[in-house]
């Protein structure tokens, strides 16, 4: 049993993991930007506040065997992708040093790198950069996109399948996304917890499959039962539309880490295996329990 820091708690990934960090009877601190009902985060100790101005959360890391550190801004101007993910970080990094802090898991993503022209991928290679730096006992997952129940990825395709009267394909369709079920990825943070053969690494993980984009969309039409005409959008073309669209406060499940044209796989389809020794959950299982979830939101 540990004493948990919890970064981005009522983010996607933080709503499957609290549950779980509980049941393993794990005590969990949670820090969360904006007011939160108090039943959401039920049986933990709740800090608002944000990455950058840590003064009224900073107790709370004190006494903290492990910090799981999932807050990012995945859209946003170049400053403040940087600010949050990369200036954030380094601010947690030195928190936790202060503190003590025994372990720093960080949920990183698959597009991190050394590049500038992609603010995203260039500031979550930062904040690794920070982490690997620290004297902190560290373990940083590099994810591909992660999907479940509540995600924006796949259930922005079904809303897209079900509102818009076409089926937008980036690009030529071919980039690969070796998706991840966000049961799995709790299922690692919990062994990463729990032992120590973890230490100080950075792996890349991801799904059993490496799908095409299109074949992800053909894939929802399908278990939808909905036939409708696709329609394929340069990048470029795209990025603008999104910026349009959302400047006029139109939400689309876009962001530019999918726009890349690089693909969104790990090294092996048996990361997971090979490293955690459990097999992970297939797509098309993934896929029926997000359009379980969006059924039941319509009801």
């Amino acid at each position: 049993m540990a004493q948990v820091f919890v970064t981005g708690a009522t983010g996607f990934v933080g709503r499957h993991l609290l549950p779980a960090l509980l049941h393993a009877q794990h005590r969990v601190r949670c820090l969360v930007r904006k007011p939160v009902n108090a039943e959401t985060l039920q049986d933990c100790s709740v800090y608002q506040g944000d990455l950058l101005h840590p003064q009224p959360w900073e107790p709370a890391i004190m006494g903290a065997d492990t910090v799981i550190h999932l807050a990012s801004v995945h859209r946003g101007t170049p400053e403040l992708l940087h600010r949050t993910n990369a200036e954030g970080t380094a601010t947690l990094v030195a928190l936790a040093e202060r503190a003590g802090v025994h372990r720093l898991i960080y949920l990183s993503t698959l597009t991190a790198a050394p590049t500038p022209q992609w603010p995203y991928a260039y500031s979550a290679w930062l904040a690794e950069e920070a982490i690997q730096k620290s004297s902190l006992d560290y373990t940083i997952l590099r994810c591909s996109v992660i999907v479940g129940p509540g995600d924006p990825f796949l259930g922005g395709m079904i809303r897209i399948a079900r509102s818009w009267p076409v089926v937008p394909i980036i690009g030529n369709g071919q980039t690969r996304f070796q998706v991840l079920d966000v049961r799995d990825v709790v299922r690692c943070v919990l062994q990463i917890i729990a032992e120590g053969r973890f230490s100080r690494k950075l792996l890349s993980i991801g799904g059993p499959e490496a799908l095409r984009y299109e074949e992800i969309v053909e894939r929802v039409l399908a278990a939808l039962g909905v036939r409708k005409p696709k329609v394929r959008v340069p990048r470029r073309l795209m990025r603008w539309l999104v910026n349009r669209l959302e400047g006029w406060g139109v939400r689309t499940p876009f962001v530019p880490a999918h726009f890349l044209s690089r693909d969104h796989c790990a090294a092996s389809l048996d990361v997971i295996q090979e490293h955690f020794r459990f097999s992970p959950t297939r797509f098309d299982d993934t896929l029926r329990a997000v359009c379980t979830s969006a059924d039941d939101l319509l009801l």
